[in-house]
């Protein structure tokens, strides 16, 4: 998993076209740190039909340029609101650019596949890059709403495709067949958007559905509590989500169709008063339980049967996270690992049929958002490399047993439907209720640390600040486990080798 941060005094040089590279050319005269990234890419996606190999390598040298200006904090100190709102826009339209290229991918081997997962990179460190600059925007904007309300509002939070600006403004313009892209706030929710190898910033999709008599707008999604469901669309704003970007397939009637045909089925079977229920083996082919992406996929796939699966390019996991996803349920091994594949909500960006119609924000939450996804890729980063394991207390034991038998008991069941899933069982209860834990402990940590920096921590920092927490911590550990102290560690009791 890697780490990103990119300092930049301007991005008006990546300029792009939404529908491919060198429709614009970049403003040769203006010199900036970044005045070079715009033809690297342009030039590494040249390369993705001919030579996968030199265009892995490009990317890979794209992205080893962001990380080495990693860490310094200038871009906290520019003034100028006018530079920065082009930079953001200009960073937008780079990265539909660099969307439009996924058509011209392969998975035909290893260099193609390392291309691909390359440019996936650069796309997401380009959307970091907005975070900040949005933050920093907003911050110091004289109009900053008290309140951001998900996919409403004005640039630069909420970033419009050109190609849609005349037919979306909120998400009161959404139509059937679109997907939501989001991302929660809990530490499951990080969890899922980098449990996968690739590390993602979004955990969660949502099927929209447009009455065509009454033009109400729906939502069909699945959730680990209560299973999959269908809800109108102000529930899933009132969610008071991260982030979230619609996505439009380029086949309206077969998207239509297929956000349809789910949304009956699953108001069918909610409506029969047994919710389809959650898949935790994000097995995709089988639709008798839903995962969250499933419920966009089998709608496609009953929409069109002899289509394969989407999305174009799925997921898959790595060793050393086994234990974990065996834990949650995925039938992941050391011998099926390498064919086992997964539609992880973050994969839909990278299909090439499904374009960004638009991208929303909450200023407010992206550093808290930050924190998390940097913790959950630290703690699987552990998992993954040096054989650490969630070890949940007899505490916790004994909290997820009663919990899943009071989940079972008539009078008391209704109270805790929202909070824990009917179809969990003790050991996955337990998972998550040490994940929110452990992630917490590293949260405050970070909290108690930010206040040294006078600027926001980069991610250089806050990783740099993590490590640092561990192996303080691990000392604490071997000690206490030693009998040499009584301090007790502040969660290698939990998670630890």
């Amino acid at each position: 998993m890697k780490y990103f941060w990119i300092s930049l005094s301007g991005l008006l040089l990546l300029t792009s076209s939404c529908a491919m590279f060198g429709e614009r050319k970049p403003a040769a005269a203006r010199e900036t740190m970044l005045s070079g990234i715009y033809g690297e890419i342009q030039n590494a996606t040249s390369l993705i039909s001919t030579d996968s190999a030199a265009c892995s390598k490009e990317y890979e040298n794209i992205y080893n340029q962001l990380f080495n200006i990693a860490g310094s904090v200038t871009i906290f100190e520019r003034s100028d609101l006018q530079s920065i709102d082009e930079d953001i826009k200009e960073s937008f339209l780079t990265r539909l650019a660099l969307k439009d290229s996924f058509n011209k991918f392969s998975l035909n081997g290893t260099s193609a596949k390392k291309c691909l997962q390359n440019a996936q990179d650069v796309f997401k460190a380009l959307r970091y890059v907005e975070d900040y600059l949005i933050e920093i925007r907003m911050e110091r904007a004289a109009n900053s709403p008290m309140e951001y309300v998900n996919l409403k509002g004005s640039f630069p939070y909420l970033l419009i495709n050109p190609k849609y600006k005349s037919d979306f403004s909120s998400y009161e313009d959404l139509k059937s067949g679109d997907v939501i892209l989001s991302r929660g706030n809990a530490y499951s929710s990080a969890a899922i958007a980098r449990i996968a190898q690739s590390d993602y910033q979004f955990s969660h999709l949502s099927f929209v559905y447009k009455d065509q008599e009454t033009k109400e707008i729906f939502t069909s999604e699945a959730h680990i509590e209560v299973g999959s469901i269908t809800a109108p669309i102000i529930d899933h704003i009132n969610e008071k989500n991260v982030r979230s970007v619609v996505f439009r397939y380029n086949d309206n009637a077969i998207a239509e169709k297929a956000s349809q045909l789910m949304y009956e089925r699953v108001t069918k079977a909610q409506n029969s008063g047994k919710a389809i229920e959650y898949d935790f083996s994000m097995n995709y082919r089988d639709d008798s339980k839903l995962f969250c992406s499933e419920v966009i996929g089998q709608g496609f796939k009953l929409a069109d049967p002899k289509s394969d699966y989407i999305p174009l390019f799925k997921s898959q996991f790595t060793t050393g996270m086994i234990p974990f996803l065996n834990t949650i349920g995925v039938p992941v091994t050391k011998e099926n690992i390498d064919t086992l594949n997964v539609f992880a909500p973050g994969d839909i960006q990278f299909d090439p049929r499904f374009e960004i119609v638009a991208e929303w924000r909450n200023p407010k939450k992206l550093e808290e958002s930050r924190y998390k996804d940097f913790i959950l890729t630290k703690l699987f980063e552990r998992m993954d490399k040096e054989g650490y394991q969630i070890d949940p207390s007899l505490k916790m034991d004994v909290e997820s047993r009663a919990f899943w038998l009071l989940r079972r008991t008539p009078l008391i069941k209704k109270f805790l439907s929202k909070k824990f899933s009917l179809t969990m069982n003790p050991a996955q209860m337990e998972l998550f209720m040490a994940l929110d834990n452990i992630g917490e402990t590293f949260y405050k940590n970070l909290e108690v640390r930010a206040i040294e920096f006078d600027h926001p921590m980069t991610p250089k920092e806050i990783y740099q600040v993590i490590d640092e927490f561990i192996a303080k911590d691990y000392e604490v550990f071997k000690k206490y486990k030693k009998g040499l102290d009584n301090s007790k560690p502040a969660f290698h009791l939990l998670f630890h080798p």
